[in-house]
């Protein structure tokens, strides 16, 4: 998955969105948000709905900085007055002199041998080994529907007395989609420069931790490493920078099985650094577990001796060929930094404008989430074993052409519904599949609520009586099916190259699962 969303995710969690519920009205705000952002390769291929910390699909940090902003309500007329304008009188600026400088101590560097569990509890507790950072890297992805993420990042950040930081990060697949973070003692900005926006809130860094044991690390299950209520260190809030200078999230999933990696070397230079080389094996239960493509097979770090910083990593295929990376350009430690640095720029920005999401029945409000999953197939299945127990009318895609990519349950009063998502071929499409009892209030999801055309025909497969609807400014068709008292809705959202009719042809596998 990618690192970028998954730190900014957790890192915000932990510090501004901490007292904050994300429920499903907010991440139907995201999916709203996110759904005509443009694609990495087939700018058709969908937003796939209800993700949060796991969307691949999802470019940058669009969704969680979208929720903050419609969620925390700090976009109002008043609070931008107050706190922000586009002058720079009111972005707390510090005076050029002397003062405006961070020097904190020269560091020094480490030669001495480390054992596993050295290089370990490093990782695990680096935020106590520095005082300010400044660096750039690119970071490439690549995941198992195929799809891949590259961007380039660029930060400056101090955690020790003076607090403040700088995160630049730019898709490099779209290069318009350039997202900025800056914050200080008292505030956090966000810029996004393809809208020209930017909103702000306040901030107050998070407490001091004790350093986290071994133990305590391996106590973190898999399946809670990236919840935002585990026990990892603080850090502050930046976005993709955190994968190389707090790495608690890569040491803990890809050092946990002492027995599957090495110390490669012991020493290494790498910028200017002295590094300890980490090589392994990526466990089986992590490739399941976060749902790695099947080729993807070992790992090598490069972390830095003296503070525990991933410098660089690199992940390999079963024949040895590179297939993911962090390749840093520079990085200083315990540099210099001038404060002027962690204020933002905000000429030609403007403040994000809030918009009231209004559902068009209040009585959406009632619909209770029971469960949800995506990527992670573990959690998908479990999803999938409560739904075919609770829903006896649930039918599903069995098709060779069709994999499974989330599913989620709700429930109206008495009432439940049924969520599937299955990629088509990878690259060429999705199909979006909801079922329920035609006298059940359904939530209003963007997914649904394409603009349909004229209707193209009724016909019947499988004891369901459709009706087809091409999509408005889309390649697609919108499917609507009745059996029974139940409703089956189809929507497939397809490159150009699939023609309708194989698109209709792929309900004669919608079936009950015996």
């Amino acid at each position: 998955m990618d690192k970028i969303f998954k730190n900014i995710t957790d890192n915000m969690n932990q510090t501004v969105l901490k007292d904050i519920d994300f429920n499903e009205k907010n991440k139907e705000k995201v999916r709203q948000a996110i759904e005509n952002r443009k694609k990495k390769r087939f700018n058709l291929k969908p937003t796939i709905h209800f993700l949060l910390p796991l969307g691949a699909t999802c470019l940058f940090f669009l969704g969680i900085s979208y929720f903050i902003l419609s969620e925390l309500g700090i976009l109002s007329t008043e609070n931008q007055t107050v706190f922000l304008n586009n002058t720079s009188e009111n972005v707390l600026n510090v005076p050029e002199n002397e003062m405006s400088f961070i020097k904190p101590p020269a560091k020094e560097e480490s030669f001495e041998d480390m054992t596993k569990e050295d290089v370990f509890l490093k990782m695990l507790n680096s935020v106590d080994n520095f005082d300010t950072a400044t660096g750039k890297f690119v970071n490439y992805d690549i995941y198992a529907d195929d799809s891949d993420s590259k961007d380039i990042t660029e930060f400056k950040v101090s955690i020790k007395n003076e607090i403040g930081g700088y995160e630049k990060s730019t898709n490099l697949f779209d290069e318009k989609l350039i997202q900025e973070i800056n914050y200080n003692n008292e505030k956090i900005w966000i810029k996004y420069h393809d809208t020209k926006t930017y909103f702000v809130n306040d901030y107050q860094q998070a407490p001091t931790q004790d350093a986290l044991t071994l133990e305590e690390a391996l106590s973190i299950s898999l399946k809670d490493i990236y919840k935002s209520d585990n026990d990892f260190r603080e850090r502050p809030p930046i976005g993709g920078s955190g994968i190389s200078l707090f790495p608690y999230e890569e040491a803990s999933i890809y050092l946990r099985n002492m027995s599957l990696w090495e110390i490669e070397k012991q020493n290494e230079a790498l910028l200017d650094h002295n590094t300890i080389v980490l090589k392994g094996k990526i466990d089986d239960q992590v490739k399941n577990r976060f749902n790695m493509i099947g080729t993807i097979d070992t790992f090598r770090f490069w972390v830095d001796k003296d503070t525990g910083i991933l410098i660089k990593y690199e992940t390999y295929d079963i024949n040895g060929e590179l297939a993911s990376y962090l390749h840093p350009e520079y990085l200083d430690v315990n540099s210099e930094i001038n404060l002027q640095e962690f204020v933002p720029k905000l000429d030609g920005f403007k403040p994000f404008v809030k918009k009231e999401f209004l559902h068009p029945d209040p009585k959406e409000e009632e619909i209770e989430m029971v469960a949800q999953a995506d990527t992670i197939k573990e959690d998908r299945d479990e999803v999938l074993k409560l739904l075919r127990k609770d829903l006896p009318f649930l039918y599903e895609f069995n098709h060779p052409d069709l994999e499974i990519f989330s599913a989620m349950y709700e429930k109206y009063q008495n009432f439940n519904h049924g969520y599937l998502t299955y990629t088509y071929k990878n690259d060429l499409g999705v199909f979006y599949l909801r079922t329920y009892h035609k006298n059940s209030l359904i939530r209003t999801t963007s997914d649904f609520e394409k603009d349909k055309g004229e209707m193209k025909e009724t016909f019947t497969v499988n004891g369901i009586e459709w009706r087809s609807y091409e999509l408005s400014n889309l390649t697609g068709t919108h499917f609507i099916g009745s059996k029974d008292e139940y409703i089956y809705e189809v929507v497939s959202q397809v490159s150009g190259s699939v023609t309708y009719q194989e698109t209709k042809d792929l309900l004669e596998s919608l079936k009950p699962i015996k």
